[in-house]
Parts: C-alpha cells; sequence; structure tokens
C-alpha cells in the first residue's frame, strides 16, 4: 500500500484527486483502495458489470485522473477510451509494454502493475489525512435516469465499523470470506473494513460459486461472511450443503433484500445465526441492525439503530411520528454521506435539517424495531441489486417503435423480484422482443436487463394521468409462477439477463 501510495505522489495525484478502479475482488483492489487513504486521494469504485457508456458517465462525472483495471475488461475500457481523453489506465493482471495506457503514460515505463508498484518506497508517505477528508465516491444508480456519487468521508467508514464493531463484535480471529465484489459499500464496509480494523483475516472470493463457497468455508474456517439473500439460498441448494463442514462460522450476514423465513431456519438448523439490518450506500451503510437471536421472534423487522445513530419516521410535513405509524425513515449521525458530488440539488433534498431521507416507508414498532413496508422510489431490488426502473425506461422511450413503456419489479422466486417492462406500441411500428433486449443490451448491463417484455394497449393511469405501477405489479405478480415460457403472453426471458456464477450482490440500498 505504501508502494502504490508514493508511485501515485511521484506521478503527480495529489490529496483530493479522484483514483477510479474498474476490478473484480483481488488483494490489487484493497492495495489502491488503502493507498488513496493513505495520501487524501478519492478512491472511486466502479462497477465491472457496467456497460462502457455507463462506466463513461462515471468517469467524466468524478474527473477521474487514473483508472486501474484487470486485464479482462480491457475490451471494455479500450471501448471508453476514445470518450475519457487523458485517462491514465494501468492494467493489472498482465505484462507487457501494454500494460499502461493513456496520452501520457504515468511514470516513464510501459509496465504491468507489480513493474509500476515496483518503483514505489515502503515508508509510510506524508501528510495527514483527517476524519472528515473524503475517502471514496461510490456511484448509486440514479432515480432520475442518472448515477448518483455518494461521497463518502473517512469518519463516515470509521463511524460505520464502530456501529459494527457494537452490535456483531468481530475479532481478530475472525476471518471474513468476501465475494459479493468490492464495488458495493456492503462487501466494503459490512465485513472488510470492520474486520481489517480488528486486525483479523480477510479471504477474498473473485466470484460466487455456492458449491465452492462451501468447501472454502470449511476449507479455510470461515468465520463470517457477507451476501445477498440470494447468495445463501443457492448455498442451500447446493449439492455439497449436508455435508459441509459449517462449524467455524460464527454468523452470516444477509444484506441487500429482506432474508427468507426458511432461509433463516436452514441455517438455524445448522448452528449458524444470520444477521440482518438496513442501509443504503449514502449511510456507509449501517442504518439498523436486527440482533440475531430476534431473527424469527422479529421477522420482517430491519432491527434497532446502530449505536451512532438516530432514526426517526417522519410523515410528509416533516413531523416525526409515533409507534405504529407509517413514513419515511430518516437518520443522522456521523454515518451519513457527506454529499453527491457534483449534485448540490440532490443532496439538498437528501440532507434536510440534518436528517438523511433514506425514501424508504416504515414503521417503528412499541419495542423500538423498525420495519420497512415500501419503496418510495420503485426501486426493485433483484438478487441483492437494486435496478431503478426510471433508468430502464428512460433508454426505453428513446426507442422509436415505442409509444410508452412502466417498468416495475414482479415476484420471482430465485431472485426475489425481476424489472418487467411493459410497453405500449408506437401506431404502427414493428418491433419484438429480441430487438428490445437487444436495444437495451448494448446501453446498460446486462444484470438490469429486463426478465420480460409484455407488450399491451395502453398503461393504466390514475384520474391526473399518472401511470398505475401497482396496479401494474399486481397485475402481473404471478407471471414467473404460471408456468409461461419466454415467447408466450407477449413475454420474453432475456439472455444472459441472469449468471449463476456472479449473482448480484451488494447493499446498495436496503440490507
Amino acid at each position: 500500500m505504501n508502494q502504490v501510495a508514493s508511485v501515485l505522489i511521484d506521478d503527480g495525484v495529489a490529496p483530493g484527486d479522484r483514483v477510479a478502479v474498474l476490478l473484480f475482488n483481488g488483494n490489487e483492489f484493497l492495495e489502491v483502495f488503502f493507498a488513496c487513504a493513505k495520501i487524501g486521494a478519492i478512491f472511486v469504485p466502479i462497477n465491472f458489470r457496467l456497460a462502457p457508456p455507463e462506466a463513461v458517465f462515471i468517469l467524466r462525472d468524478c474527473g477521474a485522473r487514473v483508472l486501474f483495471y484487470d486485464s479482462e475488461l480491457t475490451t471494455t475500457v479500450e471501448a471508453m477510451r476514445v470518450a475519457v481523453p487523458g485517462l491514465h489506465t494501468i492494467t493489472i493482471g498482465t505484462t507487457g509494454v501494454d500494460a499502461v495506457h493513456g496520452e501520457a503514460a504515468l511514470g516513464s515505463t510501459r509496465d504491468s502493475y507489480e513493474a509500476w508498484i515496483a518503483r514505489g518506497r515502503t515508508d509510510e508517505p506524508s501528510g495527514e489525512v483527517s476524519l472528515d477528508d473524503y475517502q471514496l465516491i461510490m456511484y448509486t444508480s440514479g432515480t432520475t435516469g442518472r448515477p448518483k456519487g455518494a461521497v463518502i468521508s473517512h469518519g463516515n467508514t470509521y463511524f460505520n465499523s464502530v456501529n459494527g464493531h457494537l452490535a456483531y463484535p468481530i475479532l481478530s480471529t475472525d476471518i471474513t470470506y468476501v465475494v459479493a465484489p468490492l464495488f458495493h459499500m456492503g462487501a466494503l464496509n459490512i465485513f472488510t473494513t470492520p474486520t481489517i480494523q480488528a486486525g483479523g483475516t480477510v479471504l477474498l472470493g473473485r466470484s460466487f460459486d455456492p458449491v465452492a463457497t462451501l468447501e472454502i468455508i470449511e476449507q479455510y474456517r470461515v468465520t463470517t461472511m457477507f451476501g445477498p439473500p440470494t447468495m445463501f439460498q443457492m448455498m442451500l441448494e447446493a449439492p455439497n450443503w449436508e455435508s459441509a463442514d459449517l462449524s467455524s462460522l460464527r454468523f452470516l450476514f444477509a444484506g441487500g433484500a429482506p432474508c427468507p423465513l426458511n432461509v433463516i431456519e436452514a441455517y438455524n438448523t445448522r448452528g449458524v445465526a444470520l444477521a440482518q439490518g438496513f442501509g443504503l450506500t449514502e449511510t456507509s451503510p449501517f442504518v439498523t441492525l436486527l440482533p440475531m437471536e430476534d431473527a424469527v421472534r422479529k421477522l420482517g423487522s430491519v432491527g434497532l439503530p446502530v449505536f451512532h445513530s438516530d432514526v426517526c419516521v417522519a410523515g410528509d410535513d416533516g413531523r416525526h411520528l409515533g409507534d405504529g405509524e407509517r413514513g419515511e425513515l430518516l437518520t443522522r449521525g456521523p454515518h451519513i454521506f457527506q454529499a453527491y458530488w457534483n449534485n448540490p440539488e440532490a443532496t439538498s433534498a437528501a440532507i434536510v435539517d440534518g436528517w438523511f431521507r433514506t425514501g424508504d416507508i416504515g414503521y417503528r414498532d412499541d419495542e423500538g424495531y423498525y420495519y420497512l413496508v415500501d419503496r418510495k422510489k420503485d426501486m426493485v431490488i433483484s438478487g441483492g441489486e437494486n435496478i431503478y426502473p426510471a433508468e430502464l425506461e428512460r433508454i426505453l422511450e428513446d426507442h422509436p417503435a415505442i409509444s410508452e413503456v412502466a417498468v416495475v419489479g414482479v415476484p420471482e422466486k430465485k431472485w426475489g423480484e425481476v424489472p418487467l417492462a411493459v410497453v405500449v406500441k408506437r401506431s404502427g411500428a414493428d418491433v419484438d422482443v429480441d430487438g428490445l433486449i437487444g436495444f437495451l443490451r448494448a446501453r446498460i448491463a446486462s444484470y438490469k436487463l429486463p426478465r420480460s417484455v409484455v407488450f399491451v394497449d395502453e398503461l393504466p393511469r390514475s384520474a391526473t394521468g399518472k401511470v398505475l405501477k401497482p396496479a401494474l405489479r399486481e397485475q402481473f405478480a404471478d407471471l414467473f409462477d404460471n408456468g409461461a415460457s419466454g415467447h408466450e403472453a407477449g413475454t420474453h426471458e432475456a439472455p444472459g439477463g441472469r449468471d449463476a456464477g456472479s449473482p448480484r450482490e451488494g447493499s446498495e440500498s436496503a440490507l
């Protein structure tokens, strides 16, 4: 880390400069992360599943000076290079003269990452970084169709770690297996940074496979692990589930979506507790955590506020509501992000009088436990990954054959819910499902693709003309339970939209 830090300094990276990474889980990800922290540079992790135009927007928006990327993503980066002139890029995982690109390569040589850091010094870099300084910008999918960069300070990360330790003590003897992608706040700040702070061991997995994960837990005596409920469900269904030795596990943390009772009970039967909670990228992410002993007694609850946090339920007028009353969950404390990068309007709308508006509707019971009942932002949580309908709608509305479109989430057994596109064609237009999926595929990451497309004559609307998305969700609630195949009833299962070897993890919104 000191070597990376010193080379960045030598090559002109100053405090406040942005350093982006497009990397799979690996030691290099954390080396660059902590190197940036040491010198006051701002770390920008990018989802490696994004399509080139999506990644380009992030690089331009944050003004990144440097991009570290995995050699397997060279095609993606090459497609981005012309759109981001002057960006210095360093390839990880290759050797040779083409390992560093850019108008002016960092340093005077063209080397691999390992050769590049070999120029570095091992002593601690000079300078001081405070808790108030910006540490990273983590981009969330925007409800208006554009991602927003949540700025997280060093203090945000620190107090999130403290909150985690107070709720679920992490030990120096812990070994956490991190296979959820580190570009998500859940993987980075639920176990990775708290475990490092405790002096424990972080075991990094490049991609998720349920059979291999169970083998790794047994082989390396893993004690903790974060993942979405989908991941733990897939482990339950693995052929080696019954024979796997899980005796080393102290507890697991299920995040990204509500965890089904049958999953909780299955792990409890094996003597493994499943922790749960609620949080967002903007809250670093912990807001509430459910005590493990209450997982069944308080089924459906997202738990109690973490120690260094205030939580309340507020009405539309901002008035704090009492027990049992439903309103928007607000939170404040040292875990709240600093701002949306280059977006003061969004920041002002999100943080009001020191309270962060989560956008989630919920209530508190008479014991102080919080519950979520609705999503104010119409977000779809599929396999722990957040998908925003407005983003898909904005792209589909540019298709010349589409008159109207609404995207909603509908239930699906494996992923919890999946996006469905309900489309009204223009009069006389000729478009098929494959054409629409292909149109989307070139513009967004594959995991965001609608699972199905349904053609209708008109969209249901209220008296004021607003599309009634609840009516659409109800109408198509059993779409994947009735046995209809892809092309029946005007639906289509998007090819490549699900990768069994790389489920959607993370905790951008509700843990």
